[in-house]
């Protein structure tokens, strides 16, 4: 082994849920930066504390997860980052999300589809669980909402049931997790309550197979595990080669929510704007124009104009380009597609006017965002 190549050892608890993705980010710092050797360890969580006890190696990224593993990295001689959204007040050298900021973007997504009731299921039985759901509470307080507070544990979907029933329709719920969001699916089925029509359910992690098997299939905050990974690989670097450690663990943003069938709606009680709002979201892969929207609609041009700016302060135009933006954010970041072939799938009419609007409205060329995004 040359000598400046550096051995490092990642202990990411059992290789399923985040751990994928994790190691895809991770291996996309490592495929383009030069100097690592890698060795990817699996197992149960005692076995991968042992393992980070016991390593010789010059640095390790690993998901510290129970007291053990925290113990086993604080006593750890080479440089040691952590990837896992638990303990990391008592480990500063750790990656993880920003869950205030999840929880702000769940609350902010709900305000846009017109909800005026909200409720958030979960335990307060960890750091990632609390503070999402505090960005939710505080976005919405800021917005005159209070949020209905349900603290039943997993396995309790009859007494969950119940809990549902009681609350005004529609709501809007928000969960610390997809394993917790789906068990509400179940309760919303057991309570005979219409999702996502009577309750809409966000749930955060954006597990593909999870969202994708429940019933109706599951909406999630994508929180960017592969840039985790990958900024976890470049803290390491530096600590290896002596810098010191940072005072706050780094945050990642999250990107956008994942819109399936469970939040799939509106709950403005203007049937016009709800119908003019699903043509946009549904054809925001094609060119469109305000007059396509007002043709999916019972009102006038000026009548429907008149509604966007009452309750969305801005015009049917800005909403349609909005809409295309995001879309154009998310194939860049999650497809390695051509700015021209991202420009024709997210309604742009050429890759220039992709480019423009993105310089407006972020200040980088689409090529800087997607770099800087990449998952």
């Amino acid at each position: 082994m040359p000598k400046s190549q550096k051995r490092v050892g990642l202990m990411v608890e059992s290789l399923h849920g985040y751990g994928p993705r994790i190691l895809d980010g991770i291996a996309r710092w490592v495929h383009t930066h030069s100097g690592w050797r890698t060795t990817v360890f699996d197992g149960e969580r005692s076995e991968l504390a042992k393992l980070v006890a016991q390593w010789d190696g010059d640095g390790i990224i690993c998901s510290i997860t129970d007291q053990n593993f925290l113990r086993a990295a604080q006593s750890c001689q080479a440089p040691v980052v952590n990837i896992a959204g638990r303990f990391f007040d008592n480990f500063p050298d750790s990656v993880v999300s920003d869950d205030k900021a999840c929880g702000q973007l769940a609350a902010q997504y709900y305000l846009d589809r017109g909800f005026k009731h909200f409720a958030f299921v979960g335990l307060h039985d960890s750091t990632f669980a609390t503070e999402r759901s505090d960005g939710f509470k505080d976005t919405l307080a800021h917005h005159g909402h209070p949020v209905t507070i349900l603290k039943t544990p997993l396995g309790k979907e009859k007494t969950l049931a119940q809990s549902l029933q009681k609350l005004p329709l529609p709501t809007a719920l928000f969960c610390p997790s997809d394993r917790r969001a789906a068990s509400v699916l179940e309760a919303c089925y057991q309570a005979n309550l219409r999702v996502p029509e009577d309750i809409a359910v966000l749930g955060i992690g954006d597990h593909l197979q999870l969202c994708e098997l429940c019933h109706p299939p599951l909406s999630s905050i994508d929180c960017n595990m592969e840039l985790r990974g990958y900024e976890a690989a470049g803290l390491l670097s530096k600590l290896m080669s002596g810098d010191i450690s940072p005072s706050q663990p780094i945050r990642i943003l999250p990107t956008s929510v994942i819109t399936r069938r469970s939040t799939d709606t509106f709950a403005f009680e203007d049937e016009d704007l709800i119908r003019a709002l699903h043509f946009i979201h549904h054809n925001a892969h094609r060119p469109i124009k305000v007059n396509d929207v007002v043709a999916a609609t019972s009102l006038s041009r000026r009548s429907l104009e008149q509604r966007f700016r009452s309750q969305f302060h801005q015009s049917i135009h800005d909403e349609i380009w909005r809409v295309h933006f995001e879309l154009a954010k998310k194939l860049l970041s999650t497809t390695d597609l051509g700015l021209q072939a991202v420009a024709e799938r997210s309604g742009f009419r050429s890759a220039s006017a992709l480019a423009n609007l993105f310089k407006q409205n972020t200040g980088l060329t689409p090529r800087t965002y997607r770099a800087e995004n990449r998952r």
